[in-house]
C-alpha cells in the first residue's frame, strides 16, 4: 500500500473475545510481538448463551480486545490466541482478523502501521 510517496504494510483489525481475567496477559504478549495498538473493553452477552458457552465464554461479561495488526504479524498474532489461550481452561479466547480497506489520512496510516521495511 502506498500513500503520499511512502510504502506501508496492509493493516488488519483483530477482534478477540476472551475471559476478562486474561485481557492483560493477551495485551502483554501482543506487545512482545510488536503489536502495540490495542483497545480493551468489557462486553456483555445477552440472549444466545449457547454460543458463548460453545466458545468457552460462559460468563455474562467478557473481555473484548480490538488490535491493529500488520500483515507481517497477523499469523503470529492469531497463533498466539489459538495456541496460547484457546486451549487453556476450556478456551479462554477466540479471535478473528478483518482486513482494513482504508485509513483516513497518511498520518493516521503511518501511526497505526509504521513504514514497511
Amino acid at each position: 500500500m502506498t500513500q503520499a510517496g511512502k510504502s506501508y504494510e496492509r493493516v488488519n483489525l483483530m477482534f478477540t473475545a476472551c475471559r476478562r481475567g486474561v485481557v492483560d496477559r493477551i495485551i502483554s504478549e501482543l506487545r512482545d510481538l510488536g503489536i502495540t495498538y490495542n483497545l480493551a473493553m468489557v462486553g456483555e452477552s445477552r440472549g444466545a448463551h449457547g454460543i458463548a458457552d460453545y466458545l468457552g465464554l460462559d460468563d455474562e461479561e467478557f473481555g473484548l480486545l480490538i488490535s491493529v495488526v500488520s500483515d507481517s504479524k497477523a499469523d503470529r498474532a492469531l497463533a498466539l490466541i489459538e495456541y496460547g489461550f484457546s486451549e487453556e481452561a476450556n478456551g479462554d479466547a477466540i479471535a478473528a482478523l478483518v482486513p482494513m480497506e482504508g485509513v483516513s489520512g497518511p498520518l493516521a496510516l503511518e501511526y497505526i502501521s509504521g513504514p514497511a521495511d
